[in-house]
């Protein structure tokens, strides 16, 4: 009984580093509970995130092919190879989109009549090929299915000889109640599911894409047994990884009659939860030069109190976060909905319709008012998808969508080249577009951007230049500073329009000289792009003299230095 009392601290203070230690493994147990499912929750957001975005990649596509059918399909005659790559060209261009495309119209007995790249006919040489020497009994069944539908269907992605992973995407042609055959447009998977990668961090995520069949594919092959035609290795396949399928997220995507299978996974070996081991060495030393067991578990009540106050404060501001996340989720779901509306719903079949109607403007019609009511409808369609154009492009500015893409370009090349696009509307007018333009420079800056800009100034130019008359294009490097400039003998304004020109709460779009409309959003986006590459516009002008936009880029934006890139 002695030795215990005169032990008795010993005794105390082992019992409080056995009970302390215990007491940090229940709190680090919680801490990896809490952390584990913020992991789960963070992976589920993950997941949906890409589901959403590979359905609305694939809808895009899909919606180009949609403009294909109704070319195909409401075309006065049918469309001959070279119109239909043309009419395919333009729909990628008004996107500004850059991604390949094999276009092939196949008859009915599975012979290939037309075969087209953007930039090439019959890339593979398959005119005049059977698909039966290409395809499987199985394939061929679903082609023939295809053309007693009158619908899009998604077919397997498949390894292509152009060196590229194509996802078929096939609709019949039928003419005056006649099926003359189908038509396969083949995108490349990785413009699907790119933006996939470019949205998630890359770190901590891997992706997992399939078939409901069975077989795996990415960004750069298809791995269902055929041959592949490319030596690139897609880094982040996720059997690089050996992340085992159980860690991952499924969901199952239909896709005009086709299943995807998507999976998203954390990374093996990423960070995980939990205390460092020299935190619990720490906080025995810690016991053991305590002072007394008295300030001990009072500090030890204190701290409970604060753990529980702090807590919460934690399951309150998790609600509050929660609904704040679901506010932000239903708006980002009608945002993307307003988007799809104007940038599918309604541009599709504009660019439908302005397609066809440059095919009637090309026919021999010999009554003048049909002709004028044409040449009416073709350029308020025009300016119509120019409108929408500019307001896709201004909404997506202001939500940060448009994202800057930095790259040197040299600027004289970027403005003549604009300058040519607009050759054939200026010629319409007899008006003369010239140049005077100094030494190359190369800018550092968004082409795309730049190329909106030049697009929008030159179009306004156009519109308000009498017949007859002339529009300058020029540059200037002076003192480090680059100046662009677009000039125009045209009606001009009075200063009262130049103030409210990049304003958005001023109405300052007036008729052309042809009866042209406009709604001044064009020039407000102008202002903006201009503004995020640091430069501003100074705008002269004078009443029936005409106008002068300059574009002032700062010396950090220039080198004098030409290089090819």
């Amino acid at each position: 009984m002695s030795y215990l009392k005169k032990n008795l601290h010993w005794i105390s203070f082992f019992f409080l580093l056995l009970t302390g230690a215990l007491f940090i493994l229940y709190l680090n147990n919680n801490f990896n509970k809490k952390e584990e499912q913020e992991r789960n929750l963070r992976l589920q957001h993950e997941h949906s995130r890409t589901v959403d975005r590979f359905t609305t990649s694939v809808d895009k596509f899909a919606g180009l092919v949609a403009g294909m059918r109704s070319f195909m399909n409401l075309s006065t005659e049918m469309p001959t190879a070279e119109e239909f790559q043309e009419f395919v060209r333009n729909q990628y261009a008004d996107i500004k989109s850059e991604d390949s495309i094999v276009v092939s119209f196949i008859d009915t007995n599975h012979v290939f009549r037309q075969s087209f790249k953007r930039d090439k006919m019959n890339p593979a040489g398959l005119v005049g090929t059977s698909v039966s020497s290409l395809r499987s009994d199985r394939k061929i069944k679903m082609l023939d299915a295809l053309m007693a539908q009158d619908s899009l269907r998604v077919f397997p992605p498949l390894n292509l000889i152009e060196g590229w992973v194509g996802v078929p995407i096939d609709f019949r042609v039928k003419r005056n109640g006649r099926v003359l055959g189908y038509v396969a447009a083949i995108v490349d998977f990785k413009s699907i599911i790119q933006d996939i990668y470019d949205d998630a961090d890359e770190q901590e995520f891997v992706f997992h894409f399939s078939t409901q069949e069975g077989y795996d594919f990415d960004r750069e092959q298809t791995y269902n047994n055929t041959k592949v035609y490319n030596t690139d290795i897609d880094t982040e396949y996720y059997k690089n990884y050996m992340a085992d399928t159980s860690s991952f997220i499924y969901s199952d995507v239909t896709a005009y009659g086709f299943g995807f299978k998507i999976g998203t996974a954390y990374k093996p070996g990423g960070a995980t939860a939990g205390f460092s081991s020299w935190l619990l060495l720490w906080y025995c030393t810690f016991l053991a030069l305590a002072f007394a067991i008295t300030l001990q578990v009072r500090s030890y009540k204190k701290l409970s109190s604060r753990l529980e106050k702090a807590n919460e404060l934690l399951v309150i501001n998790e609600e509050e976060i929660q609904r704040k996340n679901d506010e932000l989720s239903k708006m980002n779901q009608t945002q993307k909905r307003f988007f799809s509306i104007i940038g599918h719903d309604m541009k599709q079949p504009l660019n439908s319709i302005e397609g066809m109607l440059h095919l009637l403007r090309n026919e021999e019609i010999n009554n003048p008012g049909l002709t004028q009511i044409i040449d009416g409808l073709t350029d308020a369609t025009s300016n119509t998808v120019d409108l929408l154009n500019n307001l896709l492009r201004w909404a997506l500015s202001q939500t940060g969508d448009i994202r800057f893409q930095e790259t040197s370009f040299h600027m004289n090349h970027c403005l003549v080249h604009v300058g040519s696009s607009m050759q054939q509307h200026a010629r319409a007018k007899g008006i003369r577009l010239t140049y005077q333009l100094e030494e190359e420079v190369l800018f550092r800056g968004d082409s795309d951007m730049m190329q909106t800009v030049f697009r929008n100034l030159i179009s306004n130019a156009i519109k308000f230049t009498e017949y007859g008359g002339e529009i300058n294009l020029g540059t200037q490097l002076k003192n480090g500073v680059l100046r662009v400039w677009i000039s125009d003998n045209g009606t001009g304004m009075h200063q009262e329009q130049v103030d409210g020109l990049f304003r958005l709460d001023a109405r300052t779009s007036s008729s052309g000289t042809h009866g042209e409309e406009g709604t001044g959003l064009g020039l407000i986006l102008c202002h903006n792009f201009v503004e995020r590459h640091g430069g501003h516009i100074v705008v002269e002008s004078k009443l029936k003299e005409g106008t002068r936009f300059t574009i002032v880029l700062p010396n950090r934006s220039v080198a004098k230095e030409v290089q090819i890139y």
